[in-house]
Parts: structure tokens; C-alpha cells; sequence
């Protein structure tokens, strides 16, 4: 399986970047703007896990216009988180889904459809509402609209036929919650704006139960440096802290 992953990724890395000094670089794994040698790379070819990542690739196809970034690294974390929620009492959420390239994975690896657990999926499935945010934040949201999102509900209720207890709720965030879940044991959020994410923490953390790991999509990433400011003073206000990934997620833990 390792021999599959060098052949599909070294041509593409050595395009980027073709030379070091005099020496070629090897990664033994690319994607995700990581490159990585020298490192176990069993996780990510766990048979449960590349079986999770396959289906929900195959699935997002389209609602990525044919190209499904090479993010199995972020999934894997979120499959990590979502397997640590089984030993607390809560539901899952996603608050930012698109077509579920994330959460699909998730549901699969874990075998959702057999857990008494639900799954909330929160999304305007139109893209990102840029109405009522800031300058800044509104040129951000509208470049990733332009760039990658349309009007997809349709095809994320096909993706998730199989799982009966996940629920997709459409709406702007935060108001589409309403008073369900009551406990979180699982919190993914990915709204690409600081207020969003900043309003929706405000009303999910009292829900969390304690041990409930928290993945936050951009922390990260260049471009979204108004995201981590936000998620940085979140955590210094609940006396917490975030662990960086370097594939751009952060960490929090509810105490």
C-alpha cells in the first residue's frame, strides 16, 4: 500500500519542488501542503480508514467540481476526535459541510448508521453568507464562493442516504441550531469567518461535555488569520489552549 501512495504522489511533488540545493527532495508522503519523510505512515493506511476515505471521496466528486483536495490527513484527525467521542455521553456536530467529504469519512470509519448516536450537519449548503461580515472577512467569503461553492443540499442528502441518524439542518449559523443537541461529544467547524465561528462556539461550548475534542478546520491556514486571532482569544477566555496540526486544523479540549 506505502509502494501505491509513493507512485501516485512523488510525480506530483517533484513538480513542486524539483530541487533543493543539488538534491531532489523525497517525501514519503504529499498532500494538504505537507510533505513528510522519515514518519509511520500505518494510520493513514489503516484498511478502515482508506475504505472511509474512498467511499466519501468517490461521494464528493462532484460537489468538489471533480477534483477532492487531497485533505485524508484532516480526515484522519477527525476520525481520531469522533472515535475519542465514543467514550463520552453527547451527539456529533459539523458546522460547515458542504457535501460531507469530512463527515462522511467519520460516519463511515465509525459505522455511524449502527451507533445509537445522531449526527448534526449544519450548512447553509449555498456557500458562506457574506452579507453581514467585515470587509475583510466578506472579500475572503466571497473569493471561496466564486471559487468552490453552488446550491448542494440536494446532493449532501444523497451522501448521507445511508446514515438515518445524521441530520442535516439547512440555515445561517447560528441560528439554525435551535435547542438540539443538548450534549456534544463531537465538534467540527469549518465557516471560513471569525464571526460565525466565533457566534456559533458561543452557543455549542456550554453543550460540550466534558473530554469533547473540538477540530477547527482553518486554524492554521494563511489567509484565515482573522480565524485564528478569534479561536486564540476563545481559548485564553476558557483558560484552554489549541494544539496547531500541521494540516492546519487546531485541537481545543472541553475541560
Amino acid at each position: 500500500m506505502l509502494r501505491t501512495i509513493e507512485r501516485r504522489v512523488r510525480p506530483h511533488f517533484r513538480s513542486i519542488f524539483p530541487r533543493i540545493g543539488k538534491k531532489r527532495k523525497a517525501f514519503e508522503y504529499y498532500g494538504d501542503g505537507m510533505g513528510l519523510r522519515g514518519k509511520i505512515l500505518s494510520p493513514l493506511m489503516d484498511p478502515a480508514f482508506t475504505a472511509a476515505w474512498q467511499f466519501a471521496h468517490d461521494a464528493n466528486l462532484a460537489g468538489w467540481r471533480g477534483t477532492v483536495p487531497s485533505i485524508q490527513w484532516r480526515a484522519l484527525t477527525c476520525c481520531w476526535a469522533a472515535q475519542n467521542a465514543l467514550a463520552l455521553d453527547g451527539d456529533f456536530v459539523e458546522c460547515g459541510v458542504h457535501t460531507g467529504i469530512l463527515s462522511m469519512t467519520v460516519c463511515r470509519f465509525l459505522g455511524f448508521e449502527k451507533l445509537d448516536r445522531q449526527f448534526y450537519l449544519y450548512d447553509t449548503f449555498a456557500g458562506i453568507p457574506s452579507g453581514a461580515l467585515a470587509d475583510e472577512e466578506r472579500a475572503l467569503a466571497d473569493n471561496i464562493n466564486a471559487r468552490l461553492y453552488f446550491d448542494c443540499f440536494e446532493m449532501a442528502i444523497a451522501n448521507f442516504a445511508s446514515f438515518p441518524n445524521v441530520t442535516l439542518v439547512r440555515g445561517n449559523l447560528p441560528e439554525s441550531i435551535g435547542d438540539t443537541p443538548a450534549r456534544i461529544a463531537y465538534l467540527s467547524i469549518d465557516l471560513n469567518s471569525a464571526t460565525y465561528e466565533r457566534q456559533t462556539i458561543d452557543v455549542l461550548w456550554p453543550r460540550l461535555v466534558a473530554g469533547a475534542v473540538v477540530v477547527i478546520d482553518d486554524y492554521g491556514f494563511v489567509g484565515h488569520e482573522a480565524q485564528h486571532r478569534m479561536w486564540n482569544a476563545f481559548a485564553a477566555e476558557k483558560g484552554s489552549a489549541i494544539l496547531a496540526l500541521p494540516t492546519g486544523q487546531g485541537l481545543m479540549l472541553k475541560s
